[in-house]
């Protein structure tokens, strides 16, 4: 595309290769910031099909990696944040079906939150099932974190212990929800991994 700048009358170039970074490559980004508006305009949404509107109940957190994520200050307070409470005032369920229920990945995870003040308690269900607890803790929970490891294990459990259901309805009423990898992927239907 050229444009003529108005004080100097010369030609100016603007074109994506802008954004190129010193090996002359094209960021991810900056191909998906250039062309997502043209694809919108040539793919619609099909008409049989409902805009997307979040439910403005649902608040998260979602990173990339568990115990990393889950183990800083900053994401830490974020997802307190989130709840407009006092940190004494919050309690936080761990739910570590997808490291096993393994202690030292809880320590690591939930560590930031307790010096922030936050209550925490754990659902220990890789191994074992409590339908009467996991309701009872679900209910009382602010914030449920989930961790990272193994997602299809985690889900397909939760699946069979019903906890699934418990979960989503506890999004839903407005509880924090947050996790890292596999922690952050099990709060959506579907995940793409570019590997």
């Amino acid at each position: 595309m050229i444009m003529r700048d108005n004080e100097s009358s010369q030609k100016v170039v603007s074109s994506p290769f802008r954004y190129c970074n010193k090996k002359g490559n094209l960021p991810l980004t900056a191909v998906i910031l250039l062309v997502y508006p043209y694809i919108m305009q040539i793919i619609p949404c099909p008409s049989y099909r409902r805009p997307f509107s979040p439910n403005p109940q649902l608040k998260g957190l979602f990173a990339g990696s568990g115990s990393a994520a889950m183990n800083t200050n900053f994401i830490c307070q974020a997802v307190v944040d989130l709840t407009k409470r006092q940190p004494q005032d919050i309690s936080l369920l761990y739910i570590g079906t997808a490291t096993y229920d393994i202690d030292k990945y809880r320590e690591k995870q939930t560590n930031v939150f307790e010096n922030l003040g936050v209550q925490v308690d754990s659902l220990d269900i890789a191994n074992t099932s409590m339908p009467k607890e996991m309701e009872e803790k679900v209910d009382k929970s602010d914030i449920i974190l989930v961790s990272g490891g193994n997602t299809l294990y985690a889900v397909d459990r939760w699946n069979y212990l019903g906890l699934n259901e418990m979960l989503i309805e506890a999004a839903e009423q407005g509880k924090v929800v947050c996790g890292g990898s596999a922690g952050a992927i099990c709060w959506f239907d579907r995940k793409v991994c570019f590997t």
